[in-house]
């Protein structure tokens, strides 16, 4: 029989906090707030022979979640069910909606279900197993690892690494350098003001507006950038179409070369002598492609 219970714990924490989170099945939503309280609300949808037990599962949860000295842990409890209803597939669900100080950081782990973050000052320790990931405005470093399902990265004050095996992956707003290891899925990245480092196996990839370097890995796949050449660009791709539109005012040295397809560049020819102006020589642009064709031109 399905149960549905629901607990709220609340915790005086004074302006900082650190999370720790530990998830089995079931949605995760932590947003700071300016506030010096810690609060907890949990919906859980429990199987259970009756009532008490119910009650009984509903204890374990509220157990599960401590506070003391400057940290907030909450591990949800391993909820087994033998018998029949095992056979359709119901297990128990447990629905946390955190809300922390702004100046709150957090190390989250996620067995199954969707998660979001937003609005802590960070860092940002985030593993996924399964399931959707949102997190926005973190004013510090960021660390994701995702093994299955989307990813969603938006304003980070700090450095970003994330690692997805399968999933589409979409990054807009880094103020530091970001790395990305992508082994299946789409790839979008938008405003980065550092550099970029990206490795991709599988999957579309699409770059703009990067302010430092821009490094692209890609064993399938087309790439394409749109922005400033503000460093060095090493894109290598080993089946798909490069297209690079940059904007006109950039300066740099293009090499650019696919062992099995067309190399165009729309670009006007410049003095090399006057690369990069009274600054010096500008970046080198490399690019290639053993399979496919590559475009450069302005955007």
């Amino acid at each position: 029989m399905e149960y549905i219970r629901t607990l709220t714990r609340e915790f005086d924490t004074g302006d900082r906090l650190e999370l720790e989170v530990d998830t089995r099945a079931g949605s995760l939503t932590v947003r700071g707030e300016e506030t010096q309280k810690a609060r907890v609300e949990v919906v859980a949808r429990l199987w259970a022979d009756d009532a008490a037990e119910a009650d009984a599962q509903a204890d374990l949860i509220e157990r599960g979640i401590t506070h003391g000295s400057k940290r907030l842990t909450i591990k949800a409890p391993t909820l087994l069910r033998s018998g029949p209803l095992l056979l359709f597939g119901r297990s128990p669900r447990i629905d946390y909606q955190v809300t922390v100080p702004r100046a709150t950081s957090a190390t989250i782990t996620n067995r199954s279900g969707r998660v979001e973050v937003e609005r802590i000052m960070g860092p940002l320790r985030l593993e996924s197993r399964s399931g959707r990931v949102s997190t926005r405005e973190i004013g510090a470093d960021v660390n994701i690892a995702s093994r299955s399902g989307s990813v969603q990265v938006e304003s980070i004050a700090g450095a970003l690494s994330l690692e997805s095996r399968s999933g589409a992956v979409r990054i807009r707003g880094c103020e530091q350098d970001a790395d990305v290891v992508v082994r299946s899925g789409t790839v979008q990245v938008e405003d980065v003001a550092g550099d970029l480092k990206l490795d991709s196996r599988s999957g579309v990839v699409g770059i703009s507006k990067v302010r430092g370097g821009v490094a692209v890995r890609t064993a399938s796949g087309m790439v394409r950038y749109e922005g400033p050449v503000g460093g060095p660009f090493d894109i290598d791709v080993t089946s798909g179409s490069v297209r690079v539109l940059v904007d006109p005012e950039s300066r740099f040295f293009l090499d650019a070369e696919s062992a099995h397809g067309s190399v165009q560049s729309d670009l006007a020819l410049r003095d090399s002598s006057r690369r990069g102006g009274a600054g010096g020589p500008g970046p080198t642009v490399r690019i290639r492609t053993r399979s496919g064709s590559i475009h450069v031109g302005v955007r």
